[in-house]
C-alpha cells in the first residue's frame, strides 16, 4: 500500500483543505489521474496520484484542513486491506449472551493494539468454528476451560465490542473467552471485522460542485451570496469575482453578510471599561492573509534591508511604449521595466542570487516576480527566462499570470523559482514607496508613477516625465555602491529605450 500526503504546493504553504475528491473508495486509480482539488493560501490545485492501485480509503474528507506530510489517502490492491473481505452482517452467526458471572474483558494494556487490526486474520478461524460451537452452545458438548496460551492469544480482542444496531438497542458487551462460549466469540469477530470504510455512494459535500476559487468563496460568504445559485463565466464555469459583483444583492443579504464574529459581538453584552467597545470584535484573517503576514514577519526578521532610491526620466521609453499600442503590441510600464530589469541584472549578477547557510547562490536563469493585487492581498507570479524573452513576450506572459492571479488558477510552479521581483503602485498615484524583499530573493523594485515634473536640462527648466524607482537589497549579499550601480545601468536602459526591443 502507498500513503497519499499533503503536499506542499507552494512556498508558504503549512496546510491546505481538500475541497473535493475525485476518485472513490475502489475506483481503480492510474498514475497521474487527478485525486483532488486541493486549496492552498493562495490558489486551488489539483492533486495527482504518483502510483496505480486500487483508492482503498480517504482519511481526510471534503471540506477538511490536513497539515503538509498528513495521510490524506491510501492506494493499494484489494486484498492488501484486511487479506480477505469481509462478509455481509447478515451471514454472521448469531450472537450468544455472555454466560452469567464472566469475568472483566481483557487487562487494558491489550488497548495499545487497533482490534479491527487483530480480528481481521483470525476470521476465516472464527467462521469455521462457528458451526461446531453452536452445537456446543446447546449442551451437546461441554466448554473447554481455555488455557493461559488461549488467554494470552485473545487479549487484544476483548475490549472489541461489536457495533450497537441501527434501531438503538443497547451496545452488546464484548465476550470474555474464559466462559467458553465460542459462537459469541466467533460472532464479535465477524462484526469487528467489518470494514468501515465510507460508503462510496454518499453525495459529495455541495461546495465540492462549486468551482470557484479561494477568494471567490470567500467574497460570497461576505457577501451572504450561495455560489450554487451563481452562474460562473469563467474557464469549465468557474465562478470568478466579478460573477458576485453583478449580481444583485436584496438588504436580507446585506444584513446576513456581516461576518458571524462582528455580529457575535454587537450582540454581545457591554465590555468592561478598561477592554473594548461594545460591537468591537477580531475578524479572523483569511489564509491568504494570515501566509502574506508569516511571509514578511520572516523576511523581515532574517533580512537586513537597505534602499536606494534614483529618478528615471521616462520621456523615451514611454515614446517607444505609445508606437508599440500604436502597432497592435500592447506592453505597461511594468513590462518595459522587467525588461529592462532583466538586461540590468545580467551585468550584476550579484542581485540575481540567494543567500543560503552554505553560502551565494547565483541563478543563471533570470526570473523576475511581479506583484499582483488580489481581493485578499498581493500574490507574486513568475515570468521565467526574461533574459530570452522579447518585450511583446514578456507582457505577453505578464498580462496571463495577472489575469490567472485574480481568478485564483495559478499552479505551484508558476509562483515558484522567482529570483528578482518588482511592485509597481504608480497606477495608484503613488511617487515613491519601499518594499519588503520576498523570502530567498535578493532584491526588490519599488516603481512609483511618472509624473510631469520640472527638471534643467543644458542650463534652463524644461518638463520630464519622471519615475522613482527604489531598490532594496540584502545587504548580505551586496552593499549600497553596488544597488547605485545597478540602478545607473537600469536608469541608462530606460532612458535609451532602443535595448529593449533588441
Amino acid at each position: 500500500m502507498s500513503d497519499i500526503v499533503m503536499p506542499k504546493l507552494s512556498d508558504t504553504m503549512t496546510e491546505g483543505r481538500l475541497v473535493s475528491w475525485k476518485k472513490r473508495v475502489g475506483e481503480t486509480v492510474r498514475r497521474g489521474d487527478v485525486l483532488a482539488e486541493v486549496e492552498t493560501d493562495k490558489a486551488n490545485m489539483e492533486l495527482e496520484a504518483f502510483v496505480s492501485g486500487e483508492l482503498l480509503e480517504i482519511k481526510v474528507e471534503a471540506g477538511e484542513m490536513a497539515s503538509v506530510g498528513a495521510v490524506i489517502a491510501v492506494i493499494g490492491k484489494a486484498a492488501e486491506k484486511g487479506g480477505q473481505p469481509a462478509q455481509p452482517a447478515a451471514a454472521a452467526p448469531p450472537k450468544a449472551e455472555p454466560a452469567a458471572g464472566a469475568p472483566p474483558a481483557a487487562p487494558a494494556a491489550a488497548e495499545a493494539k487497533p482490534a479491527p487490526a487483530v480480528a481481521e486474520p483470525k476470521l476465516a478461524e472464527a467462521e469455521a468454528k462457528a458451526a461446531p460451537t453452536v452445537s456446543e452452545a446447546a449442551g451437546t458438548k461441554p466448554p473447554e476451560v481455555p488455557g493461559p496460551s488461549d488467554f494470552k492469544q485473545d487479549e487484544a480482542q476483548a475490549p472489541v465490542a461489536p457495533l450497537a444496531p441501527a434501531t438503538g438497542e443497547a451496545q452488546a458487551a464484548p465476550v470474555s473467552p474464559s466462559t467458553g462460549d465460542e459462537a459469541g466469540v466467533a460472532a464479535a469477530i465477524d462484526e469487528s471485522a467489518q470494514p468501515q470504510a465510507e460508503n462510496p455512494e454518499a453525495p459529495a459535500p455541495p461546495e465540492s460542485r462549486e468551482r470557484a476559487a479561494p477568494v471567490v468563496r470567500r467574497r460570497a460568504r461576505e457577501l451572504g451570496v450561495e455560489l450554487s445559485s451563481v452562474q460562473g463565466s469563467g474557464p469549465d464555469g468557474r465562478i470568478l469575482l466579478q460573477d458576485l459583483e453583478q449580481r444583485e444583492t436584496t438588504p436580507v443579504e446585506s444584513r446576513e453578510s456581516q461576518p458571524a464574529v462582528a455580529r457575535a459581538a454587537s450582540a454581545a453584552p457591554a465590555a468592561p471599561t478598561d477592554g473594548p467597545a461594545a460591537g468591537e470584535g477580531a475578524a479572523p484573517l483569511s489564509r491568504l492573509r494570515a501566509a502574506i503576514a508569516k511571509t514578511v514577519s520572516e523576511s523581515w526578521r532574517s533580512i537586513p534591508h537597505f534602499t536606494v532610491t534614483m529618478d528615471l526620466q521616462m520621456d523615451e521609453s514611454e515614446a517607444v511604449r505609445q508606437q508599440l499600442k500604436q502597432s497592435g503590441v500592447a506592453v505597461t510600464v511594468t513590462d518595459l521595466l522587467v525588461k529592462g530589469v532583466s538586461l540590468a541584472l545580467q551585468k550584476f549578477p550579484q542581485l540575481n542570487a540567494s543567500f543560503a547557510a552554505d553560502g551565494v547562490h547565483r541563478h543563471e536563469e533570470v526570473n523576475i516576480g511581479v506583484a499582483v493585487a488580489v481581493t485578499d492581498g498581493v500574490l507574486i507570479p513568475v515570468v521565467r527566462g526574461c533574459q530570452r524573452l522579447s518585450l511583446p513576450e514578456i507582457g505577453k506572459a505578464s498580462r496571463d499570470l495577472a489575469e490567472r492571479a485574480r481568478a485564483g488558477s495559478l499552479s505551484e510552479k508558476e509562483m515558484s523559482g522567482g529570483t528578482f521581483s518588482v511592485s509597481n503602485l504608480g497606477m495608484y498615484g503613488v511617487s515613491q514607496f519601499t518594499a519588503i524583499i520576498y523570502p530567498s530573493h535578493a532584491a526588490v523594485l519599488a516603481v512609483g508613477a511618472v509624473l510631469d515634473t520640472v527638471v534643467v536640462r543644458a542650463g534652463a527648466p524644461a518638463c520630464a516625465k519622471v519615475m522613482k524607482v527604489t531598490l532594496s537589497a540584502d545587504h548580505r549579499l551586496v552593499d549600497g555602491a553596488y544597488a547605485a550601480q545597478f540602478l545607473a545601468e537600469l536608469k541608462a536602459v530606460m532612458e535609451s529605450p532602443v535595448r529593449l526591443l533588441i
